[in-house]
């Protein structure tokens, strides 16, 4: 090797995380996720880092752990890679994760760089970026075991910048080389060279000197403890390098790991590389062909069905030809296989099938070879309810504005009856209910779902624990703060970035301590960094608060930006906002405005709606149209927003809305009452306030007609109002009015009990 210039910086962190759970446990699934970015589009490109990830996979498929690999990731690309990543790997896996391409420190961070990095703005980092010991933590949280390799070009490519990358907005410069951090407890971190030092790149066409070394030490040390791999890489680095260039290590380590399932020499192992080759010299080989349908699942236990095909116990198995869209695992003698799954929005489908095809080589009497061909139709809940980003789902899903509640419901009534305690299905049961305004049995259906094991049904639970927006009197779900926020925690225990959402949101906006709120801004970012749009739309909307300490018009706008992109409808509506009133150097333009808002209400958004009702009535979008702006609020609160309710009584009690009058108006404005928008309840209670007995009793009529109440809308509270009145309130729960309750008081009740059959989607705020 010739010694070049200290151009590129190699890093291999190497951080082995064991969880004490599962120290004593059997043996997981071995899974290796590697990427190689070289072809970047604005700084310099590597020419070796898709070599070296190459090169790396086919080592590690060699060493038995099965590979998903990907090379030139942008930054969604590699939040869709982390993504895809984490939903194929089970529970107690043995994980190892290679990353090669460009890397830089900040601040005391090291930060991992897609393909289309580009610094344009001071507050580009968190979405420009892969911060490398979140990858670490969060990797580590779902394997027994873990090993992250960062193979990292370590010269700074940009020279002279100061990024902002914490919550106060503080500018630190880029630099070359790394920075230690913290990895969870029972890991290793071993890196290329000693801290705040930079790396040689090697020659072109070949691999670095950490990289080569790694191969060659890994080769003759793969049965040993990972610690004696690693002094010989570090022995042969120092000598490659002339002494330039001296790898460094930091372990946590409380049980050795090995590269090598076991410890033991390497053994064909069965997903990729134990392809057997039948013995062509023998006599021929019988071929048995094999059609199955199995549900679509996270795994497919096979050995009983294959041998029950057959007609004979399988004895020996081995895998001649692999599938194309999955894994055959052959650990201790079971026939398992597992597909491939991928984030597959359903919104516009109503079904889903998998097939796949693959050989299996069997001992003993009968055929010798099994042509297995298997199809794998999703399970109608599934296809209905599935949650996005879901770790233990198989991949579909609905956002809660596309879940259509009655099929949901339908759907997973049937699916969970038919395979009862599954967690998955009994979480997104419980999706359908809470769509369907059943919030009751959907806390029940999360509760047994997160008993059962389910991650993201301990979030459900707990955001039904700690909404603002239920009547707690209506739906016997009580409102409990710590263990709400203790199932949260839970659940960001376990990786979930629904959980690290809510509770960081609650963190940085009402954190008691500053501790605090840096630990929200931190949950929100890590959320973010998996592609979570809610947290960029929350992060986006904390910096652009005028009244908040941390107000940053340009770095807010970042996230809003990046939250569009992904299509998100907060998005759409918080752009909307901006280019409503304009925000540092984006002027207002009513006209992209109504665009942003009318894509946000098209998808759901509950305030949306009210937005655009505002515009059409200010004159922004031309002359004021009262009654297009009564259909925007009317929409709006019907998904849950005071200010439709309130700002649609206005325009009728203004006489804009003929043939309406004074009791329709009523009717919205006892409907925005119960909503949590203050501001919103006030305005409407002084509409209530100033309007007559008759008019608010005819309202009252109104509604218990659309409750299924036949009374006449006479504005007189008699006898028959009197008792559908009561008898609504009973099939909600609600005691009695007192027999001297007023006009108001009956308009109340009757709005509280519409909204008991008609809650708002509280999953949609």
């Amino acid at each position: 090797m010739s010694p070049r210039r200290p151009a590129r910086s190699l890093l291999l962190a190497a951080a082995v995380s064991l969880g004490l759970a599962t120290l004593a446990g059997a043996e997981g699934a071995r899974i290796a996720l590697v990427v190689g970015n070289g072809n970047y589009q604005r700084i310099p490109a590597l020419d070796n880092a898709v070599r070296d990830a190459r090169d790396i996979a086919d080592m590690l498929r060699g060493f038995g752990f099965t590979v998903q690999e990907a090379h030139d990731l942008d930054r969604p690309g590699f939040e869709t890679f982390l993504r895809t990543a984490l939903l194929n790997i089970p529970e107690g896996s043995e994980l190892v994760f290679f990353y090669a391409g460009h890397g830089i420190q900040i601040g005391r961070r090291n930060y991992l760089l897609p393909t289309d990095v580009a610094f344009e703005s001071v507050y580009d980092l968190p979405v420009q970026s892969v911060t490398l010991d979140r990858v670490v933590e969060l990797l580590s949280a779902r394997g027994a075991s873990h090993v992250a390799m960062i193979d990292a070009c370590r010269e700074n490519p940009f020279p002279n910048l100061r990024l902002a990358a914490n919550l106060d907005a503080t500018l630190f410069e880029t630099k070359s080389g790394f920075e230690v951090f913290s990895t969870p407890i029972n890991s290793l971190v071993a890196f290329s060279t000693s801290p705040g030092q930079v790396a040689y790149d090697g020659e072109a066409g070949g691999n670095g000197p950490y990289t080569q070394a790694i191969l060659a030490s890994a080769g003759q040390y793969s049965d040993e403890n990972i610690l004696t791999m690693l002094a010989d890489v570090r022995q042969r680095v120092y000598q490659s390098t002339s002494g330039r260039q001296v790898p460094w290590e930091s372990s946590t380590l409380v049980q050795p790991f090995y590269l090598v399932q076991g410890g033991t020499a390497p053994a064909p192992a069965a997903p990729e590389a134990a392809i057997s080759q039948p013995d062509r010299s023998a006599a021929p080989v019988q071929a048995l062909a094999i059609d199955l349908t199995l549900p679509f699942a996270r795994e497919l236990p096979l050995g009983d069905r294959l041998a029950e095909q057959a007609g004979i116990p399988l004895g020996d198995v081995s895998v001649i030809e692999a599938p194309q869209h999955g894994q055959i695992d052959l650990a201790g003698g079971a026939v398992t296989y597992r597909p491939h799954l991928a984030e597959t929005p359903m919104a516009d489908r109503t079904d889903h099938i998998l097939r796949d095809r693959f050989s299996l080589g069997i001992g003993g009497a009968g055929p010798g070879i099994l042509n297995v061909s298997v199809g794998m139709p999703a399970l109608a809940c599934d296809v209905q309810a599935g949650d996005a980003l879901d770790l233990q789902g198989v991949g579909l899903y609905r956002l809660p504005n596309q879940i259509e509640p009655r099929r949901a419901l339908a759907a997973c009534v049937q699916d969970v009856a038919e395979n009862p305690g599954m967690a998955r299905l009994l979480y997104q049961l419980g999706r359908a209910q809470q769509a369907s305004g059943d919030l009751q049995s959907a806390h029940d259906s999360f509760r047994a779902a997160a008993a059962a094991g389910h991650i993201r049904a301990r979030h459900a639970a707990a955001m039904l624990l700690l909404s603002p927006r239920l009547d707690r009197a209506v739906v016997p779900i009580p409102l409990d703060e710590a263990q709400g926020n203790a199932l949260l925690d839970e659940a960001i225990a376990s990786g979930d970035p629904f959980a690290m959402h809510s509770r960081g949101l609650r963190l940085l906006r009402n954190g008691p301590t500053e501790a605090d709120r840096q630990r929200g801004f931190e949950l929100l970012e890590r959320a973010a960094e998996l592609g979570h749009t809610y947290s960029m739309n929350e992060l986006g909307a904390y910096f652009l608060d005028p009244d908040s300490r941390w107000f940053r018009p340009e770095r807010g706008l970042t996230y809003l930006r990046a939250s569009a992109e992904r299509k998100d409808i907060y998005g759409y509506n918080n752009l909307g906002l901006v280019a409503l009133r304009g925000y540092g150097k984006v002027k207002p333009d009513h006209a992209a405005a109504r665009a942003w808002f009318e894509r946000a209400a098209e998808g759901g958004h509950p305030f949306a709606p009210a937005n655009l009702g505002r515009m059409i009535m200010r004159g922004q979008l031309g002359k004021p149209d009262p009654r297009a702006a009564l259909r925007w609020y009317d929409i709006g609160l019907a998904r849950g927003d005071g200010w439709g309710g309130a700002n649609a009584a206005d325009i009728i009690l203004g006489g804009n809305a003929r043939p309406l009058g004074p009791a329709d108006a009523a009717l919205r404005a006892a409907k925005a009452l119960d909503l949590p928008t203050a501001e919103a309840a006030s305005r409407a209670q002084t509409l209530l306030d100033g309007m007559a007995a008759a008019d608010l009793d005819r309202a009252t009529q109104m509604i218990l007609n659309e409750l299924g109440e036949a009374v006449a809308v006479d504005g007189r509270a008699g006898p028959v109002t009197i008792e559908a009145l009561a008898r609504a309130g009973s099939r909600a729960g609600l005691e009695a009015l007192p027999a001297d309750a007023g006009a108001q008081e009956r308009l109340r009740m009757a709005a509280r009990i519409w909204w008991a059959q008609n809650p708002p989607r509280v999953d949609l705020f």
